[in-house]
């Protein structure tokens, strides 16, 4: 296994105290309506990319585990669309009881972990036949070939690993001073967040310090490619998947806004 760095513990720890505070904004601003839309038997957060995505690699009685899950929205629609067993995992405890309660709402079965990925029991090994991340999921992640090596482990072969994020290349920008660039691409150390306003409600300011970890695509890529999931399927789009970064889709000369990936355990 990748070595974790030392810090690690330190910037997990601040990040759930960080995700804790959030869940209760988040609460008031969308859930309390959201659950409310998830009984709808119709309800579901896919998108055109990711419809036709789980269209071709097929959902129907697999087994799937979502990594940094947040409260579940995008996994219980994985499982509306006829998933086995279906797992979400996620550092916040405020954020793994939204999902309980949005799931029992949604009358479907859905298990909810609150754990972070580094600390994922054993059992879980060889259990899925796909990992599904999305939507800045990868930026909390400290230790991304560790990372990979855990959810290789988690894949039964000829499983697939579905990702679904914001480009890295975003890292570069503040969304608020447009399309100057701020920070390398090549960037290593993480981002600092202090009292910075919520991305669903900016009247909202988080006060607890939270850490976002820039990430390559090359990065992504050799995770995969380290540790025996071969690519057979990288796009990018032109569209943003953040609330952060909409105003980039109006330019004219455009930069890779979101991606998706797809890798296969052999």
């Amino acid at each position: 296994m990748s070595k974790i760095n030392s810090s690690t513990p330190n910037y997990i720890k601040a990040n759930r105290e960080s995700w804790n505070e959030t869940a209760g904004v988040h609460l008031k601003h969308y859930v309390e309506e959201l659950y409310e839309k998830i009984a709808d038997p119709e309800f579901t957060t896919f998108d055109k990319v990711e419809k036709g995505i789980f269209g071709d690699i097929g959902i129907e009685g697999k087994n799937v585990i979502q990594l940094c899950c947040n409260n579940g929205r995008e996994l219980i629609s994985v499982k509306k669309q006829g998933a086995a067993h279906c797992v979400g995992v996620d550092l916040s405890d405020q954020f793994i009881e939204q999902g309980q309660k949005l799931s029992k709402r949604a009358g479907v079965e859905v298990e909810f972990i609150r754990s972070n990925v580094y600390e994922l029991p054993g059992l879980l090994k060889g259990q899925f036949d796909i990992v599904y991340i999305t939507i800045g999921a990868m930026g909390w992640l400290p230790d991304i070939p560790a990372f990979f090596e855990i959810v290789a482990s988690l894949l039964r072969t000829q499983g697939q690993l579905f990702i679904y994020e914001i480009h890295p290349i975003l890292n570069m920008f503040d969304s608020e001073k447009g399309d100057i660039i701020e920070d390398s691409y090549f960037r290593k150390e993480p981002f600092v967040n202090d009292d910075d306003v919520d991305y669903f409600d900016p009247s909202k300011k988080i006060e607890a310090v939270s850490y976002w970890f820039p990430h390559r695509v090359a990065d992504v890529i050799q995770g995969c490619i380290n540790n025996g999931l071969k690519l057979t399927h990288f796009e990018e789009y032109t569209h943003d998947i953040s609330m952060t970064y909409k105003s980039f889709e109006q330019y004219e000369k455009r930069l890779p806004l979101s991606y998706s990936l797809i890798a296969e355990k052999k």
